[in-house]
């Protein structure tokens, strides 16, 4: 048995602790089963969180190596500082992580996901409510960060939407033209071109770089400004963040998408157009088919959907970033997301949009 006596200087801070604590680390370190520690702290008067560190370490060690702990404690300092560090949480080792089993994880995924769609519908009907509240009171939507994200989302992204759109049209119109040719009717070829952009690719192409491009970025402006705790600030002076950061780029979003939706079909077009002069298809054939496909009816449904699509992605966006946790990490965390989410619900909704379209006739 080996008996050991720590004694605590008068004043336990961070000068007086260290070279107390580097001396008697190796020899606490040896002691073992059936030895004791008298740890003497009569003299003590004052202790911070140096000496309160080294109590707690002190009774961690001896939970770890069995060794005993009799206190000297006329000034109360061990007894006050284990009143907030509970010995009996001190462990003898480490708990070994738990290994999890695939139902576990899929219930607790169940949870997550659950949670999160109850969390999104709640940010669903706030924002109905809000944006039904501006119909009341107009003057609550501030027009200047409404143009700013507008201009963000529309006229910095119509580079990248002019490029995918002119690709889009130039590939449909080799692949299509590549089977046509052989039956002599490649000039139908501006047929597919134009239904397919108008009611189909264009709205969903535009909604895809939207969400890549400005949803990911709603998400991570919002994101951020909550770690800083910029959100609580505007809820301690009674500002909704709905009202005041989501729905200026909600609107921006849903604005912007039909326009970019038409650029976006012009250059598909233009690109089906270089792919059939090579075929020695003249131009004005080609213009007289792509407006006589280009109905009222099939431009008006690719807006509408375009126009759908672009609420989507602004209100995945935001929801994800006012609901962000408080890390760092957690805003990439909801910029992932926030495009994922959008994805799937554009997918989802093209997909009604198309049963709903062939049931109407239209």
């Amino acid at each position: 048995m080996c008996h050991m006596t720590l004694t605590l200087p008068e004043a336990c801070t961070a000068e007086t602790i260290a070279p107390l604590w580097r001396a008697s680390f190796d020899e606490v370190a040896r002691l073992g089963s059936g030895d004791t520690l008298t740890l003497d702290a009569d003299q003590t008067q004052a202790c911070d969180g140096a000496g309160e560190a080294l109590i707690v370490a002190l009774y961690r060690q001896a939970a770890s190596q069995g060794f005993a702990i009799a206190s000297r404690d006329r000034g109360g300092v061990v007894a006050r500082t284990l009143r907030l560090f509970d010995p009996a949480t001190f462990r003898a080792a480490p708990e070994e992580e738990r290994v999890t089993h695939t139902p576990e994880q899929l219930g607790r995924a169940a949870v997550r996901t659950a949670r999160d769609a109850c969390d999104q519908l709640a940010f669903l009907g706030e924002a109905t409510v809000a944006g039904l509240s501006l119909l009341l009171r107009p003057g609550r939507l501030r027009l200047r960060d409404t143009a700013l994200h507008f201009e963000r989302a529309g006229i910095d992204a119509l580079p990248i939407t002019l490029l995918i759109g002119f690709l889009i049209g130039l590939i449909l119109a080799f692949l299509s033209a590549a089977s046509l040719q052989q039956f002599g009717v490649e000039v139908y070829v501006a047929d597919l071109i134009a239904i397919g952009l108008f009611r189909e690719l264009g709205p969903i192409i535009t909604a895809i770089i939207l969400a890549g491009r400005t949803g990911s970025a709603f998400a991570a402006e919002l994101g951020t400004m909550r770690v800083n705790e910029e959100i609580d600030a505007l809820v301690t002076f009674g500002i909704p963040p709905v009202v005041f950061l989501a729905l200026p780029r909600v609107i921006a979003a849903t604005l912007v998408m039909p326009i970019l939706s038409t650029f976006a079909v012009v250059a598909g077009l233009l690109g089906g157009l270089v792919v059939l002069l090579g075929m020695n298809v003249p131009a004005v054939t080609y213009w007289n088919h792509v407006i006589a496909s280009a109905t009222l009816g099939n431009i008006l449904l690719g807006l509408m959907k375009a126009a759908v699509f672009g609420l989507l992605v602004g209100l995945v966006g935001c929801s994800h970033g006012l609901q962000a946790e408080r890390s760092p990490d957690a805003v990439g965390r909801s910029a992932t997301a926030a495009v994922v989410g959008s994805l799937i619900l554009i997918t989802l909704f093209d997909g009604v949009f198309a049963v709903l379209f062939y049931i109407l006739g239209v």
